[in-house]
């Protein structure tokens, strides 16, 4: 009887373990990254009355609160930045690229000092839903008549539905102790657009 009582016994210890397995399983998909990217807020979509051409003058793309954050996102036609290249990097005038149609641009504010926040690496991503092609956009910070900003120029993915997705990673600058877990974790938000004949059509409605 005595074998057949450990036999018992290891099966219900491995039943146990299977249960408990199971029960961690079911619950790391909620902790991964891709699901959390799943749970951000999906924007509402703006149907414009007029299609708005970004060549001629900045169109907002859409605007949303995140992470104690105020995310805008524009769009305009491309141009000439005053920036560092080459190695060992010099200063000099960058010209957009033959293709490079468009500047994503984003302003990144402190929603209770209205203060633009800096030393942040931001990158822009964006599947045209037609397609299914992604393009992904780091966007470094630029000085310009707006003041402090992020941005790049790109030929996005051409005409088409575009999911898009902005992501700010920790700032570098130091902070007030009481000020330890601000914007403390990278933090992302979506964005939607639409380009027919090069003009948006809709954009995301603006959260506040």
């Amino acid at each position: 009887m005595q074998p057949l009582r450990y036999t018992l016994l290891t099966f219900a210890l491995a039943a146990a373990c299977a249960g408990s397995w199971a029960q961690t399983s079911a619950q790391t998909p909620q902790n991964s990254p891709k699901s959390a990217a799943a749970q951000l807020a999906e924007p509402k979509v703006e149907k414009l009355a007029v299609a708005a051409d970004p060549l001629k003058k900045a169109v907002l793309i859409g605007r949303a609160a995140a992470g104690d954050m105020i995310f805008q996102l524009e769009l305009e036609g491309s141009e000439p930045m005053w920036m560092q290249m080459g190695n060992p990097p010099t200063w000099d005038a960058h010209q957009p690229a033959a293709d490079e149609r468009y500047h994503v641009e984003l302003k990144l504010t402190d929603p209770k000092s209205k203060t633009r926040i800096p030393y942040a690496n931001i990158n822009f991503a964006a599947t045209n839903k037609e397609t299914g092609k992604t393009i992904t956009l780091p966007l470094p910070p630029m000085w310009g008549s707006s003041g402090l900003h992020y941005s790049a120029n790109s030929a996005l993915l051409g005409d088409g539905t575009y999911a898009a997705t902005v992501t700010v990673d920790a700032p570098t600058f130091q902070r007030e102790l009481k000020d330890k877990d601000l914007w403390s974790k990278p933090v992302s938000a979506k964005f939607h657009f639409k380009l027919a004949g090069g003009k948006l059509t809709e954009v995301s409605q603006a959260s506040r």
